[in-house]
Parts: C-alpha cells; structure tokens; sequence
C-alpha cells in the first residue's frame, strides 16, 4: 500500500521537525509498503501542498501525526485541531481514509477521532503496528472507529531504532529548532495531572541511538535536544547510553528533560562528558520533590551543566504561602530560569481531573471552554486558583522567573539570550 505521512504542525515558536515522521518512515523502510512525506509547516498553501502530493503519489491511504493538541499553556493558547481538522476533510474528499497518530493523538485517543473525524488511530508508538495495520488493510479495512494500540507490539530493547533522515534540517535549525532524538519511549511514573505517564517504558538500544546520531552529524548537524518524555526513567539505560555516546561518538552538544528522581553522581558525570549542557528539570509542588531539585541542582553545579526549573503550582490543596516557600527554595538554587505555570491544563481520565470534576467548589475555577460542550476535553480546560497577578507579587522583579505563556520561547531558548553579554 502507498501512505502519505503528514505532518502538520505549523508552530514556529520554535518549529519542530517531525521526528514521529522520521521513525514511521525508518519502519516502513523496512515493509512492503511505500510512503511519502508531506511537511506543511513551512508551506504558505497547505492544501495546495495536499493537493500536488495526492495527485502525484496517488496514496491509498494517509497518515496525520499530532504532536500537540494545543501550546498547553493558559495565556495565549494555540489550539491546534481546527486546522488539522480542515486538513482531514480536505483529504477525505478526495476519497483517501486518514489514520492518526502522534504524542498528543495519544493524549485523548477517542475524543481526538471524532473531533476531527478520521477513520482509524493509532495511540502509543507507531513504528511496528504502522505496518501492520497496512498489511490488514491490503485485504479488508479495518472497521470505522477503530483505534490501535502501539503499547502492545513494543517489548524488546532496539525497539524503533531505525530512522530516515528526511527533514529539513537547515530550514528548521535557521528559525531556531532544534533536531531531536529519542533513547525511549513512555514513562514509569502515572502522576495525577499528566497523560504521558503509563508505567510502562520501551527503550532503545544504546548503539543504534549513536548510530542515528552519527548519520545526521555527518549532514553538519550537531546540536540536539532529547524528545524523551523524561532522560532518567531507569539509570542503568541512562548509564548505557551516556557511556555509548562518550565512547562511540558522536561528539555533539544537546538538552534534555528529567524528572526530579532517579539521580546520581556517574550520571551527571556522563551527561557532562557526553555534550549535556541544559537539563530542564520538571518540578511539581511538593517538598519532595523540592529535596530532590536542590540535590540535582548541586550536581548540576558540580558538573557544570545549566539548570533550567519547569515549576507547576496551583493545584488543589497548594497556598499562596506554600508556593512562597517552593519559590523561595527554587531561588536558593540558582537554575539559569524557572517557567512558572498555574494553570494546570486538564486530559479525561487523568487522577486531578476526577478529583476536580468530583468538588463543586474546584469546578467554579475551571477556565477554558465550556464543559457542556466539550466532554472530551479536547478544546483546552484548565484549573486554577492562584492567579497571576498573586504569583507576580511573590516574584516580583526577580528575572530569574517568567510566566509561561508570555514569552514563546523555549528553556534553550532563554538561556541562550541570558549568556549574550
């Protein structure tokens, strides 16, 4: 079968390129199948783009990636859909069924489908049921509705390790983007207020990692950034792939994520020997997880790494002298910038969600769209109850703290402008 694999995020603030794409088309290498890559996010005429790459490739089918439903953040929210939903229908009246996929698909599997009124999904990673599902298809479509899930044929190390190099690098690194890899795939943690979290984590392997890395530094390229959910979800995997890096090569430079356990001394070593010179830490409220920040921080100065703190407050049960406090600690660490966020953005069947929707009192504090219309939850709600204006006073004039929302810029970002003299 021929598939037309889309991407159609458009965002430039900074534009991504399509890394899900690189690895469904890697996969698809290895079948039967042919595909073709349509990139809209530079194209001035999207549906001029679909129409050329329909009539030339004349594909059975077509694949949309969803990277993110929206910016997730309160203040000057893009939502994506709208457009991506033009883009099905514009597909689908040229009689081409449309299958989606993606991060952010995966977010809301069920009320993403029929917001934009696809056929098929595929939730969770898809390089090995991609082919499968075209296999069946050659014989009989799968019925309308049907969502498949990734989760179930990934279950060995090395698992989508081949990628094709497709984008345009240069296009995407001149406004700013940056080229991103993966080491895995998923996250061991459920918490409460995230939908990537399913305890569950396929990882690659370590050389194959290198080996991707190497064939895009040889196109000139040589600064990365990790498109992990979170780098530390096993430290031994992290050690493997760190000494992998160190000892195989390539010499880049890169950032990452990680969330605020598990840590230690040899890894922060590693990362710094590999080229690791921003980590992003995610840090809920919590003095846990404050513990932790103030040991990673230390090891962040230990080895000279720069420290970037994603602060999510504001949920039920945190005060105004609580965040104060998390404030005043994550100050007494020194990162380069901490993202503050209050408004916390709400995904059915997280934990916080049932909690807030079961409290009359947390709905009144529900901002967004209308839950009447909008029981999926796809069009962005979210929950707040420490205002901006309250969390302005805490910080004051401090530069060290920006509101996210306002500056569309990433971590990366930020501190590159903070080192100019």
């Amino acid at each position: 079968m021929k598939i037309l694999l889309i991407n159609p995020n458009r965002y430039q603030k900074p534009p991504v390129p399509p890394l899900a794409l690189e690895y469904l088309a890697g996969a698809l290498e290895e079948s039967s199948h042919e595909y073709r890559i349509l990139d809209l996010c530079f194209e001035d005429n999207p549906e001029g783009a679909l129409d050329r790459e329909i009539a030339s490739f004349d594909p059975h089918v077509a694949g949309i990636t969803i990277r993110n439903i929206d910016t997730v953040i309160y203040h000057n929210n893009e939502f994506f859909l709208n457009e991506i939903r033009s883009f099905v229908e514009h597909i689908k009246r040229r009689g081409i069924p449309v299958i989606l996929g993606g991060v952010g698909y995966s977010f809301a599997p069920g009320g993403i489908l029929r917001y934009l009124g696809a056929e098929w999904g595929v939730y969770g990673p898809g390089e090995r049921v991609l082919p499968r599902i075209l296999d069946t298809m050659e014989q009989t479509p799968p019925p309308a509705g049907a969502m498949f899930n990734g989760w179930e044929t990934g279950d060995s190390i090395g698992y989508g390790h081949k990628r094709a190099t497709i984008a345009e690098y240069e296009r995407y690194t001149s406004k700013r983007g940056l080229i991103g890899f993966e080491t895995q795939k998923g996250c061991y943690e459920s918490c409460s207020y995230c939908p990537e979290g399913n305890r569950y984590v396929i990882f690659k392997n370590p050389v194959c990692i290198t080996d991707e890395l190497r064939e895009i530094v040889r196109l000139g390229f040589t600064e990365f950034h990790l498109c992990d959910t979170e780098f530390n979800q096993d430290l031994a995997h992290c050690r493997a792939f760190l000494q992998t890096l160190v000892t195989r090569g390539p010499e880049i430079t890169w950032t990452l994520y990680m969330k605020v356990s598990p840590y230690d001394d040899e890894l922060f070593d590693l990362l710094r020997k590999s080229g690791a010179h921003l980590i992003t830490l995610s840090v809920p409220t919590g003095k846990n997880s404050l513990d932790h920040a103030r040991a990673i921080g230390r090891l962040a100065k230990k080895y000279g790494i720069r420290l970037a703190v994603d602060f999510l407050c504001g949920f039920p049960g945190d005060t105004v002298e609580s965040v104060k406090q998390s404030l005043e600690i994550l100050r007494g660490i020194e990162p380069a910038t901490v993202g503050i966020n209050a408004h916390i953005r709400l995904y059915p069947e997280l934990a916080l969600t049932r909690h807030i929707m079961s409290s009359p009192v947390y709905i009144e504090r529900l901002l967004g769209a209308p839950l009447r219309d909008n029981q999926d939850m796809i069009t962005p709600i979210f929950y707040n109850h420490i205002s901006i204006e309250t969390l302005r006073e805490l910080v004051g004039d401090d530069p060290l703290f920006t509101f996210e929302g306002f500056q569309q810029t990433s971590n990366y970002e930020r501190i590159r402008k903070s080192s100019v003299p």
